[in-house]
């Protein structure tokens, strides 16, 4: 992705303008330092995914709260609500021990590495070797979306993190409460919304 800060701040400011959202949080950290880079390189085996750092080498960290306001489309809880939270690599590629994983024989997860904890039961993640991103709701699915890094993040600025948007990317979940729900409400906050974007990739 090209100049990923500019277009995060644009989304940003796309957001403060629309009369249907209310602005809650949003903060951009700053690029992340060559020290964490390098260290995130080594973690990850000696190569990161397409696309990963070049984009933190602009951005730290994400966080965005938002909800929108449409009154006939309120649920008046979290569904309401858009929720990014994009976290640093040293982060991503940190100890995940007690959160995807719990023991020296819990191989199942072991691998996933959370990227965006948009919520505390799921986020998306990498999961080396792969180059794609994955949708993981903790302890229980793994759902390869078949995108790319940079493919992803054209699709989380397009979604603004909307509630669960991942789900709208992965095979065997497009008829999903959440999927539902993200189908009916993002046309009527987001006169831009391309709903092409938000389907499992072709093979």
């Amino acid at each position: 992705m090209s100049n990923p800060r500019a277009r995060l701040t644009a989304m940003i400011a796309d957001l403060e303008r629309n009369p249907r959202v209310e602005l809650l949080e949003a903060t951009v950290a700053p690029p992340t330092p060559p020290a964490d880079l390098e260290l995130a390189v080594r973690r990850a085996g000696g190569r990161l995914p397409d696309g990963v750092e070049a984009f933190y080498r602009e951005v730290g960290a994400v966080r965005l709260t938002w909800r929108h306001t449409v009154p006939e489309l309120l649920n008046n809880d979290l569904s309401d609500q858009g929720l990014v939270n994009l976290l640093p690599l040293g982060q991503v590629f940190g100890d995940w021990e007690g959160v995807t994983w719990h023991s020296e024989e819990d191989r199942e997860f072991r691998a996933v590495q959370p990227l965006d904890r948009f919520t505390p039961e799921a986020c998306t993640a990498l999961v080396p070797p792969s180059d794609t991103v994955h949708y993981h709701y903790l302890g229980e699915e793994l759902h390869d979306t078949g995108y790319s890094f940079d493919a992803y993040l054209d699709r989380l600025l397009a979604s603004r993190g909307f509630w669960y948007w991942p789900q709208t990317l992965c095979p065997g979940l497009e008829g999903s409460e959440e999927v539902t729900a993200f189908r009916r409400v993002m046309p009527a906050v987001f006169p831009d919304y391309d709903d092409a974007l938000f389907h499992p990739a072709r093979p």
